[in-house]
């Protein structure tokens, strides 16, 4: 493959690289893809740190400029490579930007940090899920059904997708991929289809992580069940 000037270092298991990837796709840059393997910690490799010392991906190079976090990295791109076409992405408008701002920051600081408090025990360690972190989940949930039935538009910011239904769409594949049902949440339900049907690299950036989760998870979940009736048959009494 010839080099190309863009770098997107991205793990397909990751919603933060998956929102990237969509982005990068809708914005048609030129990329080199790089995929790095977080279960074989990849990413703790000394070249990678030398990229990126918090060592997290999604990570985006352009020469010697490197780009971590995945809002700022959509931000970037957009900045750098929006046309005429594609701007309603991110509107230059200051009210309009800031509407897409404050959902960014909401899937960031609430809707995805809900979604990892909740899951995270479960996908990473195999433990049961806590019923109580499930709250703080459901009333993110409650929030985003409600924005979007006083809002009356079709997606968060307008009658147009904009970065924040990506970064929302992204995070929102990981309730896929932990098989967690938001049906009752009818506004946003149908948000979220909306927006799977009109963002045209959804499937190719995110069905295939959403099954290595799931994957995953069970495997895990099974390791841990073995390993915890191993434990309970050696503490039973000899005979």
């Amino acid at each position: 493959m010839a080099w190309l000037s863009t770098e997107f270092y991205f793990y397909k298991g990751s919603p933060p690289c998956r929102a990237v990837w969509m982005t990068l796709k809708l914005l048609n840059v030129d990329y080199e893809p790089k995929e790095i393997d977080l279960l074989k910690a990849e990413n703790k490799r000394p070249w990678f740190l030398r990229l990126n010392p918090q060592h997290t991906v999604p990570t985006l190079t352009e020469g010697d400029f490197a780009l971590w976090e995945s809002r700022a990295i959509m931000m970037y791109l957009m900045n750098k490579y929006a046309t005429e076409e594609n701007q309603y992405l991110y509107p230059k408008e200051p009210e309009e930007r800031a509407k897409v701002d404050r959902m960014l920051f909401f899937d960031m600081g609430t809707f995805y940090h809900a979604i990892k408090e909740y899951f995270g025990p479960k996908m990473y360690e195999g433990l049961p899920l806590d019923p109580e972190k499930e709250n703080l989940l459901k009333t993110s949930l409650d929030y985003l059904d409600h924005f979007l039935e006083i809002g009356g538009v079709q997606y968060l910011c307008g009658d147009r997708i904009t970065l924040a239904d990506i970064a929302l769409l992204a995070s929102v594949t990981e309730l896929d991929a932990m098989e967690y049902s938001y049906k009752c949440y009818g506004e946003f339900n149908r948000w979220v289809e909306r927006v799977k049907a009109a963002v045209k690299p959804y499937k190719e950036c995110c069905l295939e992580g959403v099954q290595m989760t799931k994957d995953r998870t069970k495997l895990l979940e099974s390791e841990v069940k073995k390993q915890m009736e191993k434990e309970r048959k050696a503490s039973l009494p000899k005979k």
